[in-house]
Order: structure tokens, then C-alpha cells, then sequence
């Protein structure tokens, strides 16, 4: 590892880039930091480009005195450099600041050891240690300027999305979404939150039909539940009628199930999140439930620890360009409402709604009494409110048909 180390840093770009934290002393052996202190040299000294036939010539030039055999060993170590494959940028940086962390440890339990033995009597030691090693764990900072360019910007300005929403009187006010886009969808309990995003994924021409892949993070009901409803929804079936013909509902599935990961995420918290995301690289991301997963640090007020969710959320989104469905709760306030508003999110005052992109909320029809004083059937009409709308600017209302059965909504 350290010879390709030794290899990237020959490159000059990323040696000036990174000289900060690729200090001579984190390499292990005495060869290689006799070979990184003559690339630090030539850098130094010559402003064009060099390569490994440089430092070579460099370094026995300046190392006259060496026996032999060591001669034969520093030739056999640029050889090797000379055929390693240099490191990939990131990976190199990452290995540089692990070959820091690892030195800094060692010098740190140094100290430790001298301080129990009494040959260091104070913590000037220590603070010192802090002082020099403080900007050893920060990677340099790298900006990279934006391309004004014309036909750049109206690229990622682009008025169409990459995947479309497949319900058409929804789509007349979201047409679609895109990478690094945050939806926020809410409803309170039995409305039909999971079903509509499965439907949204998985129904048809729905973004799994489209080709996206997506990773669902289930966190409040069971896998099993889950996926039965990505299941129906795919195959526009019942589950009775999916076991009546199984040929069938396989067939429709299939194609759905190779683009899409059901994973248990219950305890998570938001770091978990993004590892599975840095892993599986999907296309939509669906948190349900999104106020579930933790954030780091201590929170005494709710609506400051989810506000830091869906900051958090909202960096994910962007950083891994993917798009991504946080799924949450409408307060007891919204039961038996049609119209809800912003307020009526659980726990939050305004941060869910401040990160989002698009903020939906769907409610139902209330229950109508008969002339006995019982309830009717549930209502199936489903009333979704955009409430919140940088896409395209457009609020308002459209109601549809939810079959409960298959999980399906009908414009």
C-alpha cells in the first residue's frame, strides 16, 4: 500500500494538494520515508513534472555511501513503484488520513507511557500533541467552482425529471423527481402512507418500471408487510388473487423485485442510513418511517432533533445524488381533517417542511354514520394536499381512489 501511496504522490497535483497530510513520519519503514523525503525534495526543487525515474536518480545520487545490498534493495522498491498502479484520489486521501490517525495514536500513548513513569510531569505534552496533530484529521478543503456555462446551467435546470409520477392528476402538479431532490410525505395512521409509496415506486409505470432502483428502509412496519405492499401494487392484485395465480403475479413482480432493496432498519439512526446508501447507490431512497432514524448528538426540544433529520436527509439526498421519499406522521390534530396544513406535521414546528422540496400530505374522507348510528365502510377516496412545492410552484388538491386491497390509487 505504501509504494502505491509513494506512486500517487509522485503526481504532482495531488501531491500540492495533499503535502499538508503526507508528512514523512506516517510511512512505516525507513526506505519509504527515505523515498517520500526525496519526493519532497524534488518538489521542492524542480517546478515541472516528474516521475519515478527522477526520484530514483535523485535519491542515489544523494545517498552515495550505501552498501551494495541496500543499493539492490532501493533499486527493487522503485521498480515496484515503478509498476504499482496509482491509488484513486479519494482512496489515497483516506489512507493518508489513516496513516495519520495511526501515527498520532502511537505518539499519544508515547506520552501516556512517559506520564506514568514521571518523565513527563505536566500536560504541556499533551496540549502540544493537540496543537500539531489538530489539522492532521481534516482533509484540505477543495473548491471547485460552478460551470456558468449556458448550455451547463440549463442543463441542471433541466424542466423535466428524471423519473415520473405515474398517478396523472398528481403528476399536473409534480411531474417527477430528480437526484438530490428531498419529498416529505405525511398521513396519520391506516390513510395509506406505506401503500403510497410503494404505489409511486412499484405501480404501474411507476419509477421501478422506469428502471430506478430503490433502496425502502423500513423502520415502523415489518419487511414482511412492506414488501406484500410493494407486491400488490406491482401486480395490481389482491393478495388472495396473487395466491390464486401465482404464474401470473410472478411475472409482474420480477422485474420490480430486481431493482428493489427491502431492508429492516429498525434503531438505525441517520449514519446507518448513509452507509447503506453510500453501498447500494439507488436511484430513490424511501425512509419510512423518516423521523425514526436517529441524529447524532443530544437534542432537549423534538422539533430541533427532527429538524436535524431532515437537514441531514436533505445532505444525503444531495450528496449521493439520489432522490429521496421521507415518510412521517401527521399529528392527532389532522384526525378527521381533509384540509391539514403545515402545522399539523408530528413534532415539528417548520423544519421537515424548511428542508423539503415537495411536502404532501394525504387524509381521507371521513366515515359517514348510517341512519342506525354505525359507521359506514371506510371511505376509499384518498385526498392528496401538496402543500409545499419548488418544483414547479403549483399547490392544491386531488383526490383518488385507494384500494386497499391491491394498494392501488386510481386518478
Amino acid at each position: 500500500m505504501e509504494l502505491a501511496l509513494l506512486r500517487t504522490l509522485i503526481s504532482r497535483d495531488f501531491y500540492e494538494e495533499n503535502k499538508g497530510i503526507a508528512k514523512e513520519k506516517i510511512f512505516r519503514s525507513k526506505e519509504t520515508k527515505a523515498i517520500k523525503n526525496v519526493i519532497d525534495f524534488a518538489m521542492l526543487k524542480y517546478k515541472n513534472s516528474i516521475n519515478v525515474s527522477d526520484v530514483e536518480a535523485i535519491f542515489f545520487t544523494s545517498n552515495s555511501t550505501l552498501t551494495t545490498t541496500q543499493k539492490e534493495i532501493y533499486a527493487s522498491l522503485f521498480r515496484k513503484i515503478e509498476g504499482a498502479t496509482p491509488l484513486n484520489k479519494e482512496v489515497a486521501q483516506d489512507v493518508l488520513c489513516e496513516l495519520n490517525r495511526e501515527d498520532a495514536a502511537n505518539e499519544l500513548v508515547d506520552i501516556a507511557f512517559k506520564m506514568s513513569n514521571g518523565e513527563i510531569t505536566t500536560l504541556n505534552k499533551v496540549s502540544e500533541f493537540i496543537d500539531n496533530r489538530e489539522e492532521d484529521f481534516i482533509p484540505l478543503l477543495k473548491f471547485e467552482f460552478e460551470d456558468l456555462d449556458i448550455d451547463e446551467l440549463l442543463r441542471k435546470n433541466q424542466l423535466t425529471s428524471r423519473w415520473k409520477i405515474n398517478i396523472p392528476t398528481l403528476a399536473e402538479f409534480v411531474p417527477g423527481v430528480s437526484d438530490g431532490q428531498l419529498i416529505v410525505g405525511a398521513a396519520r395512521p391506516n390513510t395509506g402512507k406505506t401503500s403510497s409509496h410503494a404505489y409511486l415506486c412499484a405501480g404501474p409505470n411507476g419509477f421501478l418500471h422506469q428502471g430506478a432502483t430503490v433502496l425502502v428502509l423500513a423502520n415502523e412496519e415489518s419487511t414482511g408487510r412492506v414488501g406484500g405492499r410493494y407486491l400488490t401494487s406491482s401486480c395490481d392484485m389482491s393478495l388472495e388473487n396473487i395466491h390464486k395465480d401465482r404464474t401470473k403475479a410472478n411475472e409482474l413482480f420480477v422485474p420490480v423485485r430486481s431493482r428493489l432493496k427491502l431492508v429492516d432498519a429498525t434503531g438505525w439512526d441517520l449514519n446507518h442510513m448513509e452507509r447503506a446508501v453510500k453501498f447500494f447507490k439507488p436511484d430513490i431512497l424511501v425512509a419510512d418511517m423518516a423521523d425514526k432514524f436517529q441524529p447524532e448528538g443530544t437534542y432537549t426540544a423534538q422539533h430541533d432533533k427532527l429538524k436535524a433529520v431532515y437537514v441531514r436527509l436533505r445532505i444525503i439526498a444531495k450528496q449521493y445524488n439520489c432522490a429521496i421519499f421521507a415518510m412521517s406522521q401527521l399529528s392527532a390534530e389532522a384526525e378527521g381533517k381533509v384540509f391539514v396544513d403545515m402545522s399539523m406535521l408530528e413534532g415539528s414546528r417548520t423544519g421537515k417542511a424548511s428542508e423539503a422540496d415537495v411536502l404532501f400530505c394525504i387524509t381521507k374522507t371521513p366515515m359517514i354514520q348510517n341512519f342506525e348510528g354505525q359507521q359506514e365502510q371506510d371511505s376509499p377516496e384518498r385526498h392528496w394536499l401538496i402543500l409545499k412545492n419548488k418544483l414547479t410552484g403549483r399547490h392544491g388538491k386531488i383526490v383518488t381512489l385507494f384500494d386497499s386491497k391491491t394498494g392501488t390509487f386510481r386518478a
